[in-house]
């Protein structure tokens, strides 16, 4: 039975995921399975699951970045204010791509090189590019897409779900292969685990810490791309409350915030599914949102109990 455990609670989230479908659908008489439904969810969830997958690679290596939402709303602001003079959404793309890899860049270099705790530093960056954005705004509340603007395809409900599903799908399998087979998915695990252990082992820590962030940047610009056109507005409050989406979603999809052997590049997707089909049929229950919010909040901490009484780690000290 015990050389079973392993398997066991690596698959316990997707389990959850599946008790939470077949319960919604029971609750809501199928509804909560219709078309309409089904491709609201994918609205829903792309965004969380886009930062969440990339965020495995930072958070497996042992680090926790705390900027994901503001740079999220530094990228889609930027490619707003290209899209909007030039009406180019390729234009747009690499604005929202670029300016996320240039960020994930810096907070990399940071954790590699600079001896303080990168939390803090994220948590400082995210404070400085808020305030950044907000002059970049000047007095702007919102940016919005000009309607008539051609080549910024203004996409359906339907297109729209197609779009995420294929954006996330190739995105998902990029990282899969990288994470699973490439070399640095062994090197993060390894250096999430002990970076005494990486060095020893002769890993190039400082490479690997770079590389990490690198991939969560391009999560986050791709979600700054998908907001810009699903939505056509953005402001300084786009992705604000992302950050904490994506940590619960991290910690139900089975994945340790601290990184380590046990990673895995499926909490992203999974933990996003979940806690977007528990927002999605709460909602559909009819409960008002003081209620969903502690429903979300109690299911989070038993998670984190259950995480917290199974874990228990036998490697070095950082």
């Amino acid at each position: 039975m015990k050389r079973h455990l392993p398997l066991l609670r690596s698959l316990a989230p997707l389990g959850g995921l599946v008790l939470l479908i077949v319960f919604f659908a029971a609750v809501t008489k199928g509804d909560s399975l219709g078309v309409s439904n089904l491709q609201s969810l994918s609205n829903q969830v792309i965004v969380t699951a886009l930062v969440a997958t990339g965020a495995i690679f930072v958070f497996g290596s042992g680090n926790l970045d705390m900027s994901m939402g503001a740079c999220v709303c530094l990228s889609a602001v930027l490619g707003a204010m290209v899209a909007i003079p030039t009406g180019s959404i390729w234009l747009a793309f690499a604005v929202c791509m670029g300016s996320a890899l240039v960020v994930g860049l810096l907070k990399g270099v940071f954790a590699a090189y600079v001896e303080v705790p990168i939390f803090i530093v994220t948590i400082v960056l995210g404070m400085v590019i808020t305030a950044g954005v907000l002059v970049l705004m000047g007095d702007k509340a919102n940016l919005l897409l000009p309607v008539t603007a051609p080549a910024i395809q203004k996409f359906n409900f339907s297109q729209m779900t197609l779009v995420n599903v294929l954006t996330l799908g190739s995105f998902f399998v990029l990282c899969w292969v990288v994470f699973v087979f490439g070399a640095l998915g062994k090197s993060l695990k390894i250096l999430g685990g002990s970076d005494v252990v990486a060095r020893q082992t002769g890993y190039v820590v400082k490479r690997t810490k770079i590389l990490a962030f690198l991939m969560g940047a391009i999560g986050t610009g791709l979600a700054a791309f998908i907001i810009l056109i699903r939505t056509r507005t953005v402001g300084a409050s786009t992705g604000s409350s992302l950050g904490t989406d994506v940590l619960v979603a991290l910690v139900l999809g089975g994945m340790p915030l601290t990184g380590g052997p046990r990673s895995s590049i499926y909490a992203g997707v999974v933990g996003a599914a979940s806690i977007t089909v528990l927002t999605n049929g709460l909602t559909m229950m009819g409960l008002p949102l003081s209620v969903i919010q502690t429903c979300r909040g109690v299911v989070f901490m038993v998670v984190v109990f259950i995480a917290s009484m199974s874990y228990r780690t036998r490697l070095l000290p950082r």
